[in-house]
């Protein structure tokens, strides 16, 4: 196939797509916004000199692809661009059993549909995952432990569920509701999971994305006999702490295992645009029948989405 034609669904986030498709000119041609025709849509459009639709009907039949990247609430335009055999890559979060419909009806109509969770693709929880996969090879850990907040919870999971391998259900029963954190404990399979999720309080409304009241992004520690690894946060670093006793007399009792850990926000920036540039290349790839990554199957997806649910209901 030549450049996939590419259409960007949403002017706010959908910005961060247009910038990822630059960076593969060869691969993907931008070729229309698809938003509700405000100001800053049609600025976007006439900067990068493309059309700018405000419905799915206005759509031309040379539409490869679509990144999806609206509200929730355009649910139903998701379901609309498959319908008419576009291929999507989609925002996180949505619902399971929404999922299940656009999984059905994009094998239907022999499209590829991907959900970017997008913070597995950044160079240290990538790492994590490949580190604690290696890890569990060799024997399950004891325990696993998550923190973050209401709003990167899915992404928090989308690492989680990567990184454990297990295909169990994640079962979980509130601790404690006394802080800004909502304290749940239960069990992944045979592997003890606590987890700690900072939740908007009661009559005080729900914090924005990027609230600075929010105290963390995503922190995860998966303890084995040996040591414990963890993933400091999205921009790392990802540490190697060794239990003592398993230590010898003149061996590191801990280690930086990510060298690539983000250190500035400007790397972040950069390191994001790259992530997004891997869920595009990925759903290439599917698309091309190149094969799909374990993350972009069905069924963990909507392992990730289930448990994502599953938690939400315990934060308020």
């Amino acid at each position: 196939m030549s450049r996939m034609r590419v259409l960007v669904c949403g002017s706010n986030y959908g910005r961060t797509y247009i910038n990822a498709l630059a960076r593969e000119p060869h691969k993907f041609q931008l070729a229309g916004i698809l938003a509700q025709g405000s100001v800053r849509s049609q600025r976007l459009a006439a900067l990068n000199s493309v059309p700018l639709y405000r419905s799915a009907d206005e759509l031309p039949d040379t539409i490869n692809l679509a990144c999806a990247a609206m509200s929730s609430d355009a649910a139903p335009v998701v379901l609309q661009l498959i319908r008419r055999g576009i291929h999507v890559l989609c925002e996180h979060p949505y619902p399971s059993d929404w999922l299940k419909r656009a999984f059905y009806l994009a094998q239907e109509r022999g499209v590829q549909f991907h959900v970017n969770g997008h913070f597995a693709n950044l160079p240290a929880p990538e790492k994590f995952i490949r580190e604690c996969r290696q890890a569990g090879e060799r024997v399950r850990p004891e325990f696993l432990e998550v923190m973050a907040t209401e709003r990167s919870l899915y992404g928090a999971l989308d690492i989680l569920l990567a990184a454990a391998g297990s295909r169990q259900p994640l079962r979980v029963h509130v601790l404690s509701r006394q802080t800004k954190f909502v304290l749940l404990e239960g069990n992944l399979g045979r592997v003890a999971v606590r987890l700690s999720v900072q939740a908007s309080q009661k009559g005080r409304g729900r914090l924005i994305d990027g609230s600075p009241d929010y105290l963390v992004d995503q922190r995860l520690t998966a303890a084995f006999p040996a040591g414990l690894l963890t993933l400091s946060s999205m921009a790392g670093p990802v540490l190697w702490n060794r239990t003592p006793s398993q230590a010898e007399d003149e061996e590191p009792l801990w280690s930086v295992v990510c060298s690539r850990a983000t250190r500035t926000l400007a790397e972040l920036g950069e390191h994001r645009t790259r992530a997004n540039v891997a869920a595009l290349n990925a759903i290439r790839q599917s698309i091309l029948g190149l094969g799909t990554p374990g993350t972009q199957h069905p069924q963990h997806i909507l392992r990730v989405s289930k448990t994502w649910e599953l938690i939400g209901r315990h934060l308020y």
